[in-house]
């Protein structure tokens, strides 16, 4: 390039940044909104400073408060193009930059800008690449974690989505370890694996500000999930964990069960994480020792029958969950009803997921009404047709002895037309009847009318929430039957929303 082209370039390059520093507001006066002040190219005069120009752009406030010379700069020298968005928001409380491409090059640029910046409490940088041919062994992200130790302001901090690995990933947990702030973090779909879920236990056991942590969709297996469990068990401020979308399996979800027990923990999402039967017996048996947790997700796990008992156990002795995800696991309509039933004798869960659970009917129990094949302790008037030599079966007809000896002040027989394999069973009181180990018993079910104790209106919010469950077109009649039955155990609706039911219980879209 000629010599004489170099004053040319130099006022473009002025012209350039000027550009971006004069879209953004400026303070003026007693006005709360900095009017823009946008520099005329033809007065430009190269060989003036820059930093002086922009400091008649930006007042001083601005410039002192936000680092917004320190981004600038960075950009300058790493040759990326400075985000507008995020300097039109230095002085915000909540910037949202997500899916910008800003690469490590820029991450780094805004990163060291939080050294400076006093405003910004919340920070999504999701699925910006920020670790995207990174060298982490070269120290690269030295730069990243620094400005996170000594930033002072920010509290919550979503970097979900930006291939930092394990080691990356490993290196954020030491730099939040001595961060004094960020309350919550998520870095969601990073691929930390085993290794950056164990470095997290590491540097966040004893942390003391962290409440919320979302580590899903991140490749960690049952080692990882191991320590995971520990990390609940040893935190005493965590308040809500996020381990979907991984694989911790059973071996994982029982050292998480184990750490949940004594967790301080109000909400936890595992779902998508293959536990199985075991894993779900292990959460059933933590949901009967816990007295925190209001919120469980173990949806999509492959939990039938078998687990389906095993949570339905823990539910009768817990007191505090107030919403439980079962959605996608083949637990069948036994399972629906274990779950149920364990509502009906704890009725502090307000939120039952059951979505795609009911693969099959129950083949032993029919009832008269409709053929539903569910049993209802709750209106368990019925024909029954029950296997003796089921365990299921078999814990029907004593529940309903047990509502037969309650019902005996009514002077009514309960059990009418008793029959074993056909012939009848000629016994004064059935309770005393000692059944075969087989064969097929079948009987109707009279139970007199009750009125339900201390039923509350249903709050408009949950009531939208049952109805939308209700209006999944994957529920069965049969389950959809239940879930009213035992939302009308605890709560009445008014007029409006009755009518609501009404409309979408008769609707021809369902």
């Amino acid at each position: 390039m000629p010599f004489e082209d170099m004053p040319r370039l130099a006022a473009a390059v002025a012209q350039f940044w000027d550009s971006i520093a004069a879209a953004h507001r400026v303070e003026g006066g007693s006005e709360p909104e900095r009017p823009v002040l946008t520099p005329d190219p033809l007065e430009s005069e190269p060989e003036s400073d820059e930093e002086d120009r922009r400091d008649g752009i930006f007042s001083p406030q601005f410039v002192q408060s936000t680092g917004v010379h320190v981004y600038m700069k960075m950009c300058r020298e790493a040759n990326v193009v400075p985000v507008q968005q995020f300097i039109s928001m230095l002085d915000h409380e909540v910037v949202s930059l997500k899916h910008r491409g800003v690469g490590s090059a820029g991450g780094k640029a805004i990163f060291e800008c939080l050294r400076h910046n006093k405003h910004i409490q919340a920070l999504d940088m999701e699925d910006n690449q920020l670790g995207l041919n990174v060298d982490v062994e070269a120290g690269a992200l030295n730069q990243v974690c620094a400005a996170l130790i000594d930033n002072d302001v920010l509290t919550h901090l979503d970097l979900s989505y930006n291939n930092f690995a394990g080691r990356g990933c490993a290196l954020l947990a030491e730099a939040l370890q001595k961060n004094t702030k960020i309350k919550e973090v998520s870095l969601r779909g990073n691929n930390m694996g085993d290794m950056g879920a164990k470095a997290l236990h590491e540097n966040l056991a004893s942390s003391t500000r962290l409440h919320k942590l979302d580590v899903s969709d991140n490749g960690i297996g049952e080692d990882g999930g191991k320590w995971l469990g520990r990390l609940l068990e040893e935190n005493k401020s965590l308040k809500q964990a996020d381990f979907s979308w991984n694989a911790v399996r059973v071996a994982g979800t029982l050292e998480i069960a184990s750490g949940l027990k004594m967790s301080s923990l109000l909400r936890l999402n595992l779902a998508w994480n293959g536990i199985g039967d075991r894993g779900a017996a292990a959460m059933g048996s933590a949901l009967g020792e816990n007295s925190v947790l209001q919120f469980l997700d173990v949806s999509s796990n492959r939990i039938a029958i078998d687990g389906a008992r095993g949570i339905a156990e823990g539910l009768k002795a817990n007191e505090t969950l107030r919403s439980l995800q079962l959605n996608g696991n083949p637990i069948t309509d036994k399972g629906v009803v274990l779950v149920i039933e364990a509502m009906a004798q704890n009725c502090s869960v307000r939120d039952l997921g059951l979505q795609d659970c009911s693969t099959q009917m129950m083949g032993n129990v029919h009832a008269t009404r409709g053929a539903d094949g569910l049993f209802d302790p709750k209106n368990p008037t019925g024909h029954y047709s029950l296997e003796l030599a089921d365990a299921i079966d078999m814990s029907y007809f004593d529940k309903l002895k047990e509502l037969d000896r309650m019902d005996e002040a009514s002077g009514m027989d309960n059990f009418i037309n008793v029959k074993c394999d056909g012939a009848d069973v000629v016994c004064d009181d059935l309770k005393a009847w000692k059944a075969p180990p087989s064969g097929r018993l079948t009987f109707d079910y009279v139970a007199t009318k009750r009125v339900p104790k201390e039923a509350k209106a249903q709050r408009e919010e949950v009531f939208q929430s049952f109805r939308k469950e209700l209006a999944n077109p994957a529920l069965s009649e049969e389950t959809k039957l239940l879930m009213l039955r035992a939302s009308a155990t605890t709560h009445y609706w008014n007029a409006t929303q009755a009518r609501q039911l009404i409309t979408l219980l008769t609707s021809d879209d369902l």
